[in-house]
């Protein structure tokens, strides 16, 4: 379809006598809609005929119609050779007439589309960019805004699914991210540069790295993690982890998590590889300390707290399913996470106990995204 700033203006009346062809050219076309139908793969006559109605009204196409309505030709009286003397159907002479300007158009289009899918892929290499050297400050504990860097990030993960072919915000998303890029790379060049200048075993500097794995990127308050509650994600309710939850297939998780593809370049994930090298990233990203991680990962296993963490995303007040309403945010009517490294600890505990099991998690994110989106339909 042309874009709207693109649409073309049908011709009146006058216009189409004054371009009007040779009578010699045969511009009139008179197809049934049986036929038409077929051509278009089996497309409904109720269809057709609207999709015609459009076209006229476009000024595309120019009815001619016969006395009985009917779509036919007349050969003319000299012979086969000599074509037809009267034929009754639809014009076409505004599609020759105004065939460059279409091409032009078309033209245009090919252009936009180029323009957007360039602009999609740097807003991918920027985000991977950014989210690697954020991660990168937040786990060696190095000197810098990290946490702003992170905060600032977030509203930049909108998924680009959602935000469609508007050009003019695919371009803003950019220019803000490439701008952030250049705020992240200036603090870890300074907070390198100091590491080498102060590189000295005895200076402080060099142990503050991991110092602090209860710090304030672990988003973690310490009331949830004395609780060990969980509230947000189903509750297995005492589901002993299986050996099927031990092999969880990768499309699964993917379906349950498909915000997991925002992190990725080019939006895919093929391998469990690609999977875990995402998920790490969205560990930084949550605010998820390693601390807080790597007790998981001794509990779970390291994929199973990496499926965990992309579980936590999925419903947490980042995902591209949060809404927010007066009773504040929720995703697939359940409360939104707002404390992820605190909800990771709370799960770790009920897997320690055998109270968690991944694999009912998965299906019943699958159950609630399917029960919200039957809800929007009947509304």
């Amino acid at each position: 379809s042309l874009p709207p700033m693109a649409e073309a203006q049908p011709l009146d009346a006058a216009a189409l006598d004054e371009a009007a062809p040779d009578p010699a050219c045969d511009l009139v076309v008179f197809p049934s809609n049986k036929a038409l139908a077929a051509r278009a793969h089996g497309m409904a006559e109720k269809t057709l005929r609207r999709h015609l109605a459009a076209l006229v009204e476009a000024g595309l196409i120019v009815r001619r119609d016969s006395p009985n309505g009917k779509r036919y030709a007349r050969r003319a009286a000299e012979g086969r050779e000599a074509g037809f003397a009267d034929a009754f159907g639809f014009d076409l002479t505004p599609l020759v007439v105004r065939a460059g300007e279409f091409e032009a158009l078309a033209a245009a289009e090919k252009r936009r589309i180029t323009a957007m899918a360039r602009v999609r892929e740097m807003i991918s290499l920027l985000r991977r960019d950014v989210m690697k050297t954020i991660a990168l400050g937040l786990d060696e504990g190095l000197p810098g805004p990290w946490e702003d860097y992170r905060l600032a990030l977030l509203p930049l993960l909108t998924p680009l699914r959602r935000i469609g072919e508007d050009l003019p915000r695919l371009e803003a998303t950019q220019a803000a991210l490439q701008s952030l890029r250049t705020d992240v790379a200036n603090t870890l060049h300074e907070a390198m540069t100091r590491t080498e200048m102060t590189g000295s075993d005895g200076f402080d500097d060099r142990h503050y790295s991991n110092s602090n794995t209860e710090g304030v990127h672990d988003s973690e308050p310490a009331d949830e993690r004395r609780r060990g509650g969980v509230t947000g994600l189903p509750d297995p309710e005492a589901d002993k982890l299986s050996a099927s939850d031990k092999a969880l297939p990768l499309a699964l998780v993917l379906e349950a998590c498909p915000d997991v593809l925002v992190f990725t370049l080019g939006g895919r994930v093929e391998t469990w590889r690609s999977f875990a090298e995402t998920a790490r990233l969205i560990r930084s990203m949550l605010g998820i300390s390693p601390d807080a991680f790597a007790a998981a990962a001794e509990v779970l296993g390291e994929t199973d707290a990496l499926i965990a963490v992309a579980s936590i995303l999925q419903r947490s007040e980042y995902s591209s399913e949060a809404v927010v309403t007066g009773a504040g945010v929720v995703v697939n009517a359940s409360p939104a996470i707002r404390s992820p490294g605190g909800y990771l600890r709370a799960l770790t505990d009920k897997a320690r106990s055998g109270g968690f099991a991944l694999g009912p998690m998965l299906m019943a994110l699958i159950g609630q995204r399917l029960k919200s989106q039957r809800a929007r339909l009947v509304v």
